[in-house]
């Protein structure tokens, strides 16, 4: 049937009809007479309603030049980006000049906005699998390890040394290359390597498995020159400084958390529909910064030299899946 959103809009304000628009005896009229005086709204997807939620909307942000990309890290982890895309009614069609990547999805969010993105089945999980395997569940000694992670990326980020390189492809490889089978790897082990460093080896394996979709997304129309900002959801993300300070580090971007944007899937459905029963009342957001992150230009090289370590990894073992 014609989707509402697109094809039926006095269905979202008026219900059902006994005539369809072009002037057909309405079907649904006699199939859902309880339903005669109800709104109906297509479905959404739920990363699409999370970015809408967390204020990474096409429509979000109060500076038309700056572009929010939603970075996700939970039990599995996710960035994502809105953009403007309206369909043209005479043909239903798209009039885009939008290209998208080999690495991303994208889907349609509604007649005016579509959605690019990719996702990690293992994001915070990888750090449940470290603590369960080196015996870090309680929160005394997780926090303790934690501490000397913090204290060992501060030195890292003065050397050239890769360290340890993790793929962090536990359950699978979805975003960048979807191969099947993928699995995970360790390289760099030595004598002297110690849980610290395997739960670093993680963290800094999400975060470069994440950056390497961030920097397919700002690819993505890049003669319009906007400005990009990381806004970050997901408990594992939102209570890890350590983990916001390096995604912004690998990326080059400032990474923020909003304080008035919780439960963001079930806002964004919210917002959804408040705008289209409100006629295209403006979605604009200005961000509530509780805190953010800043690179650390310190950073810059040894965040190329894990880049070109895991992907050199990821090369040399994915003959084997």
């Amino acid at each position: 049937p014609p989707l509402s959103d697109f094809d039926m809009g006095d269905v979202l304000t008026k219900g059902i009809s006994q005539q369809s628009h072009d002037g057909s005896n309405n079907i649904y009229w006699t199939k859902w007479p309880e339903l005669r005086h109800c709104r109906f709204f297509s479905g959404i997807g739920d990363g699409a309603a999370a970015n809408i939620g967390s204020k990474c909307g096409s429509l979000s942000s109060v500076d038309d030049n700056e572009r929010r990309i939603a970075v996700t890290i939970g039990t599995s982890a996710a960035a994502r980006l809105c953009l403007p895309l309206e369909i043209d009614a005479s043909n239903n069609s798209d009039n885009s000049d939008i290209v998208v990547p080999f690495g991303l999805f994208c889907y349609r969010v509604d007649k005016s906005t579509v959605l690019l993105g990719g996702a990690l089945t293992d994001g915070g999980s990888i750090i449940e699998w470290a603590r369960s395997l080196f015996n870090l569940q309680s929160t005394e000694s997780f926090t303790a390890c934690l501490e000397k992670v913090a204290s060992m990326y501060d030195d890292l980020c003065n050397s050239s040394s890769s360290g340890v390189t993790m793929v962090p492809f536990l359950s699978g490889e979805r975003s960048t290359g979807f191969r099947v089978g993928a699995a995970g790897c360790i390289s760099g082990i030595t004598r002297e390597t110690t849980s610290t460093d395997i739960v670093y080896a993680c963290l800094e394996s999400v975060v470069l498995r994440l950056n390497a979709i961030i920097k397919l997304l700002t690819s993505v129309n890049q003669e319009n020159h906007s400005q990009y900002i990381l806004v970050a959801s997901g408990n594992a993300l939102e209570k890890n400084h350590l983990w916001r300070q390096m995604v912004s580090d690998c990326s080059g971007i400032d990474i923020v958390v909003d304080s008035d944007s919780n439960e963001g899937t079930s806002r964004g459905v919210a917002l959804l529909i408040a705008n289209t029963l409100c006629n295209g009342c403006s979605l604009k957001e200005p961000l509530e910064v509780k805190t953010q992150s800043v690179p650390n230009l310190k950073a810059s090289d040894k965040w190329k030299n894990a880049s070109v370590a895991q992907e050199s990894l990821i090369d040399a073992v994915s003959s084997t899946w």
